[in-house]
């Protein structure tokens, strides 16, 4: 028995289905089949997968480990980055005193340089169940688990009494050693329940973090063998040639294997080729009558298992089959394009006797196959405030009580904590906000600070900030002013002149001057297309710092393109847009119809509706249409555009206050 080795076929074919899903595939791919499960001294579980090893089945030396618990950061000086402050006055609430606390930690996952050391020592080593002589190369290549992948879990932060504001960085990081953040401020009833829950002998508090990520590994798709029995075909071939002998006069085809006899033995009988159907038809035929033997082990359900077992039916049929072009325009049939996605018109085929005559005297062949698959798996970690108090609990930069009318407290912290929203804004439209704090004093020279945040502040330091300043003899030691500018991408700034507003030095939340809004804009493409129509926009009209700014959003009709995303950025006091359909008609007398402006208020979703009037081809409503279109598309003498004050239209409507 000879034993052939069929893999050179299945690996374009696992390729060619990857790239279909690659998405979902980032660039460092773990081996499923190698994973290492350690225990530090500090008793930390660790997690590591060796790094899958291209078109093989070996095992690698290089480890990756996934995101472990995570832990509260630390300042270059050992300073733990966590704050309980609870405070107190002594007047009442209802003589205008305040009571409660502001909790605030930044926390990060990750090998300390320690334990990095202890599991380079376990691998080198070959402790553990690891194999002696391996490697740590880092930490695995992981994503966060949706939009919900940072998740603080505690029954005082989530009661919006005792906490009305709960602040946490918007997404599990996915580099040890990137911070997040948790910053809440608390009422009297909230400080004091969640700080019993701090106290010593508690096997747990109220207050756990939890990190969703996703990782990609490679799993044990299938494996099987397909046994090609010649000896049967030679004695079956024997047979229909004899049968054929017999009966040529009558152009019988002898049995299974008289479509060949017929091409290269019979004398009066017509050649012709045959369709794709056809051979992958024998192909099959040869399966059902034992002639080949197919046996797959799935370690998996995937639909790529599927198209891997049609890969060894077009090898065999190519082995089997000449291909031929046909004069004929013939539609390819669905199973051919499948085969052969960038085929237009049919092919014909004619058998390849050689190919089962040389054959015939190989006996039986074996195909071996053995694929993988690359999937996304889910990992969690979680920890608890309880594993990282007792470091914190007895540190007066940590936790420390004050009181507010104490003359000990000569020091007042202005809080800015940026709005969750304004994270994700800074990576497509704002460079950095600026804070500009001025406190006029009853004696002595006015105090004057400002803070900016950017992207790098963010990293290092969370999405908070603080401008401390000297109480000394001020005797109005609660009033501040400020104002924010934000410098947009550009180089632009806004707004140019902002006022000085007044703070509260609890905290001051920094809003954007922009939200994202994400325009979901539908069709029926089909219609579309029945109609002559080639392209649909969507034309929205809608203020951005101040000023009214377009945008397009369109449909790709002829691809079946049905419904499409966009995210716009508007105004924060807007409560809507302006919108118009245009469509593109094929035909050029046509040419672009605007179909008039409409309004959306708190809904980002919009059907292209075809009016009545141009469904009854309406030629008024055409025309008018066509000059719609015309109007908005050439600029007035001034050269400005003629529509550019439309939501001047609707500014009852969308409530729009526009400043010069």
């Amino acid at each position: 028995m000879r034993t052939n080795i069929f893999k050179l076929t299945i690996i374009l074919v696992v390729f060619s289905l990857f790239a279909i899903k690659s998405s979902s595939i980032t660039a460092q791919v773990l081996d499923n089949e190698n994973k290492l499960s350690l225990t530090l001294s500090d008793g930390t579980q660790v997690t590591l997968f060796g790094k899958a090893i291209s078109l093989s089945d070996k095992k690698s030396k290089n480890y990756y480990y996934l995101p472990t618990e995570p832990r509260l950061s630390v300042k270059p000086d050992g300073t733990p980055q966590f704050m309980f402050l609870k405070y107190t006055t002594d007047e009442t609430a209802d003589q205008g005193g305040i009571s409660g606390a502001l909790l605030h930690m930044l926390m990060e996952w990750g090998l300390t340089p320690t334990q990095r050391a202890e599991v380079d020592l376990i691998l080198k080593t070959g402790k553990q169940g690891a194999e002696k002589g391996s490697l740590l190369k880092g930490a695995a290549d992981v994503v966060p688990d949706g939009d919900q992948s940072f998740r603080v879990i505690s029954a005082v932060l989530s009661d919006n009494e005792m906490a009305p504001t709960v602040i946490t960085s918007s997404k599990a990081p996915t580099l040890p050693g990137s911070k997040i953040a948790v910053a809440t401020k608390l009422d009297a009833n909230g400080a004091q329940l969640l700080a019993a829950t701090f106290e010593k002998g508690r096997s747990i508090t109220d207050l756990s973090i939890e990190l969703g990520f996703k990782y990609t590994v490679r799993m044990p798709g299938a494996k099987g063998y397909a046994k090609i029995h010649w000896d049967k075909m030679k004695t079956q071939f024997e047979k229909d040639s004899a049968a054929y002998v017999k009966g040529t006069k009558k152009k019988s085809r002898g049995g299974m294997f008289g479509f060949i006899i017929d091409t290269h033995i019979g004398r009066k009988t017509e050649v012709t080729g045959r369709s794709y159907d056809e051979m992958h038809e024998s192909v099959e035929s040869f399966v059902k009558n034992d002639f080949i033997t197919l046996k797959w082990e799935e370690g998996m359900s995937d639909d790529r298992i599927t198209k891997m077992r049609e890969a060894f039916y077009d090898y065999f049929l190519d082995k089997m089959s000449n291909t031929t072009e046909t004069d004929e325009l013939v539609p390819p049939s669905p199973q051919e394009k499948e085969a052969m996605p960038n085929i237009k018109y049919g092919k014909k085929y004619t058998y390849n006797r050689t190919f089962f005559k040389s054959n015939f005297k190989s006996g039986t062949k074996t195909f071996r196959f053995d694929a993988k698959l690359a999937v996304n798996k889910y990992f969690s970690v979680t920890g608890n405030l309880a594993s990282w108090y007792d470091g914190v609990r007895d540190n007066e930069k940590c936790v420390s009580t004050v009181f507010l009318n104490d003359p000990f407290f000569q020091h007042r912290s202005i809080n800015f904590v940026l709005d969750l929203d304004a994270e994700d804004i800074f990576k497509d439209e704002i460079n950095y906000v600026t804070v500009n704090v001025r406190k006029k004093r009853n004696s002595g020279n006015d105090f004057k600070k400002s803070l900016t945040i950017d992207r790098a502040y963010l990293e290092e330091n969370g999405i908070t900030g603080a401008i401390n300043y000297a109480r000394g003899e001020d005797k109005n030691a609660d009033v501040y002013e400020y104002k924010t500018q934000w410098s947009l991408r550009g180089g632009n700034i806004y707004p140019e002149n902002p006022p000085y507003q007044k703070g509260d030095w609890e905290g001051v939340t920094l809003y954007p001057p922009i939200v994202p809004r994400t325009i979901e804009f539908e069709a029926d493409a089909q219609e579309l297309v029945d109609m002559g129509f080639r392209r649909a926009t969507l034309q929205v009209r809608y203020y951005k710092y101040g000023k009214e700014v377009e945008d397009n959003i369109s449909l790709k009709i002829l691809q079946d393109e049905g419904l499409v995303e966009k995210t716009i950025y508007t105004d924060k006091d807007t409560q809507g847009y302006a919108y118009q359909l245009i469509l593109t008609h094929k035909e050029s007398n046509i040419g672009k119809l605007a179909l008039g402006w409409d309004v959306k208020i708190n809904d980002d979703y919009v059907y292209a509706s075809i009016p009545e009037e141009l469904k009854n081809e309406d030629s008024d409503f055409i025309d008018k249409a066509i000059e719609a279109y015309e109007t908005i598309s050439k600029p007035s003498s001034d050269g400005e555009n003629k529509t550019n004050s439309i939501l001047d239209k609707f500014k009852d409507v969308l409530k729009i206050v526009k400043t010069d």
